[in-house]
């Protein structure tokens, strides 16, 4: 599976529009110095006035700083200092910039170019690829070296790690039983990506090792599930070579990312048997 890095309209457009439903149109209401009170009489003291509201703050930069730092912005989420791009590539891509901005033609004819233009931005894609891989990688090294002050932790000798959190007392699960699990999914950082426990929604699938169609269950949790009963509960540590591997997930799993699972073994049962295709 590829990254493939696409800069889409709506996350670099400005979004300062705010919409305004036409079933509550917006009300002003100006208060009268006298509303809600009689009129001054011959003889009374007026009410005195209610201090007028402070002043907002005066702005602290201008519409030239404002605009700066959001060119930075933009460049910091199009990751341009990983993409390695030279002075004069940077400049060729502010001179861009400027000419879409004041409508300007292309500087070249857009469908020509549109194939070297790919091949170009596919090889700082795989750049930064490589790079994420290796930092991923030496975050894991440190974080697995790190875990081997834990004497709770095991480790397997394919590399994965796992600390037994609860005693189950039922069934252990086998290859191609069915299992229904909650489970945490996190990062090495502590960012978690799936949580089934917080919405109470337990996930149920079929245990088994992953095939090459992509199917089945990443291989640090196919055989770390093993390593519980029902009602037991467990603590993983699956490098990256057992979980997404090099590619990672899109969207979800950055490339040769460790993760952290915690996972509650609810219920084994046998899967039903396959349905023979008709003939």
């Amino acid at each position: 599976m590829k990254f493939i890095t696409k800069l889409s309209a709506g996350l670099v457009s400005m979004g300062l529009l705010v919409a305004v439903s036409a079933d509550e149109p917006v009300k002003f209401s100006i208060p009268s110095v006298n509303a809600g009170q009689p009129a001054a009489t011959a003889g009374q003291t007026p009410a005195v006035a209610p201090a007028a509201p402070a002043k907002p703050a005066a702005p602290k930069y201008n519409d030239v700083q404002i605009m700066e730092a959001y060119g930075w912005y933009l460049g910091l989420r199009m990751n341009l200092a990983d993409l390695e791009y030279t002075k004069e590539q940077t400049e060729a891509m502010a001179r861009g910039l400027l000419g879409a901005a004041a409508g300007q033609p292309p500087p070249v004819d857009m469908q020509t170019v549109a194939p070297e233009m790919e091949a170009l931005l596919a090889k700082k894609n795989e750049l930064l690829l490589a790079k994420v891989r290796q930092r991923n990688l030496n975050e894991a090294a440190t974080f697995f070296t790190k875990l081997k002050e834990n004497k709770n932790v095991q480790e397997m000798p394919d590399g994965l790690r796992f600390e037994i959190i609860k005693l189950g007392t039922g069934a252990f699960p086998k290859a191609g039983q069915h299992v229904k699990v909650h489970y945490i999914g996190s990062s090495l950082s502590g960012q978690v990506f799936a949580n089934s426990v917080a919405n109470n929604q337990p996930v149920e699938f079929v245990l088994q090792p992953p095939d090459a169609s992509g199917g089945g269950t990443i291989p640090g949790l196919f055989e770390g599930l093993q390593k519980i009963n029902v009602g037991g509960k467990i603590r993983l540590f699956i490098p990256p070579h057992l979980a997404y591997g090099d590619d990672g997930l899109q969207g979800t799993i950055p490339p040769s990312a460790a993760l952290v699972f915690e996972v509650e073994l609810l219920e084994v049962k046998d899967a039903p048997p396959a349905v023979p295709a008709a003939k």
